[in-house]
């Protein structure tokens, strides 16, 4: 077995191992390769860095790297069936590792999915540390309207795209790599990339992505926004931030009144802490559909397990 560059390979390629590594997954996700591409532009994934397991002429493994200042990000790690306890996760985690020691990224983050046994072991192993869990939400379109909501509000102001930049650049806590600034910043970066035509070409301007949101000042005195990326069908990039207030009640009637505006769109959040403002969620009629173990491996830890064996 060796490991070579992503960036050695294609991206039908890239996609093709990664649905391959995830046949029997506990969450599979399957990919296409424009959600490839897109996944990779999101969330600053370093192609260079990231690496292939190939055994003969036969891709067994896949791990992926995204790159942000001094800090790096584990993902999309997965090894095919018959490549696995053979020390191929071991041996794609400890490149990823060492990239990121060579590109100066000393703090490197992931996320496992809760129940993966066998990945949070490797982890640890690595001294990985569990910082929280993230929650993935989903909620189902419906018809129906909580008015309360609404009477509740006394002042409601639509926000563009670069005004909810402005506001994910204020917030104050340390938010997941997902739903980070820079993700955030991404989503126009993404869609320049496909006003150029790289891979999508054809596609109108009025489609391209681009963010929206809703400023809310209740007449109790409560605050808050809720931002979010519309498409046809679904509402991603959902992120509720309470600035006054009780989190459960403001962040359930931000997310009432956002789905006033969008009520034909299934809604889907992603690595949201379990904390008051989850429990907003629910009560606007999310409902968990698994959960993540975020882990750091702090930029102090600089020596690898000694019983690797790739």
């Amino acid at each position: 077995m060796i490991l070579l560059p992503a960036s050695d390979f294609t991206l039908d390629e890239l996609t093709q191992a990664y649905n391959q590594t995830r046949t029997d997954y506990l969450i599979p996700m399957p990919m296409n390769p424009d959600r490839l591409n897109e996944y990779i532009t999101l969330y600053d994934i370093d192609l260079h860095c990231s690496r292939v397991a190939v055994a003969g002429e036969t891709i067994v493994g896949l791990a992926m790297l995204g790159r942000r200042g001094d800090q790096g990000w584990v993902t999309r790690l997965g090894v095919l069936p018959e490549g696995r306890r053979q020390g191929t996760g071991s041996a794609m985690l400890h490149a990823l590792l060492e990239q990121a020691a060579l590109n100066d990224m000393p703090e490197v983050w992931l996320e496992v999915i809760k129940g993966n046994q066998p990945a949070l072991e490797l982890f640890l192993r690595y001294d990985f540390q569990p910082t929280r869990e993230l929650i993935i939400g989903r909620r189902p379109p419906s018809a129906s309207h909580n008015a309360a909501a609404l009477l509740a509000a006394r002042k409601i102001y639509y926000l563009q795209h670069e005004e909810v930049i402005d506001l994910h650049c204020a917030r104050r806590e340390r938010m997941n790599w997902l739903n980070a600034v820079d993700s955030m910043r991404n989503v126009r970066r993404l869609a320049a990339s496909l006003a150029d035509g790289e891979p999508n070409s054809g596609i109108p301007l009025h489609q391209m992505p681009h963010l929206s949101g809703i400023m809310v000042e209740f007449h109790d005195g409560s605050r808050g926004w809720v931002t979010y990326l519309a498409t046809t069908l679904e509402l991603k990039r959902i992120s509720v931030e309470v600035t006054h207030g009780a989190p459960v009640v403001v962040t359930a009637c931000l997310l009432e009144l956002l789905h006033r505006l969008h009520a034909a769109q299934d809604a889907i959040v992603e690595n949201v802490p379990d904390d008051e403002r989850w429990r907003g969620f629910q009560r606007a009629g999310y409902f968990e559909v698994f959960r993540r173990i975020e882990m750091v491996r702090p930029a102090e830890v600089t020596a690898f397990p000694g019983d690797l064996n790739p």
